[in-house]
């Protein structure tokens, strides 16, 4: 069962980003990149991304040609996010920019809000 997706929600995916999922997704019909918060990290909340077959209740998010599943339970906390991707010998993958985040850890994996 597909939700809807909350306008409020707003989550936002660069050209890379959607260029790096597309490939991933492509290449394993039926997964998504899946997005969600589990608390632990320095900061105290930690984001969980991973290329998996969405669960029933996730909130499923269609941009262009890419859908992006959301686990509804840390939807409040992403609301507003932005998820970039970067290639590089250091410091390269996906990366979320999150307007709610009050303090992050220096590897930017989790946040505080």
């Amino acid at each position: 069962m597909n939700s809807t997706f909350p306008l409020q929600l707003n989550i936002n995916l660069t050209p890379m980003a959607l260029s790096k999922i597309k490939k991933l997704t492509d290449s394993h019909p039926g997964y998504m990149l899946r997005l969600s918060v589990t608390k632990g990290g320095c900061a105290g909340n930690e984001y969980l991304l991973e290329l998996a077959i969405p669960k029933e209740k996730d909130i499923r998010l269609k941009i262009e040609d890419v859908v992006v599943a959301i686990d509804p339970e840390s939807s409040h906390l992403l609301a507003g996010s932005t998820i970039d991707y970067k290639e590089g010998l250091t410091q390269g993958g996906f990366r979320i920019i999150n307007p709610q985040a009050k303090s992050t850890c220096g590897c930017g994996s989790s946040f505080q809000v």
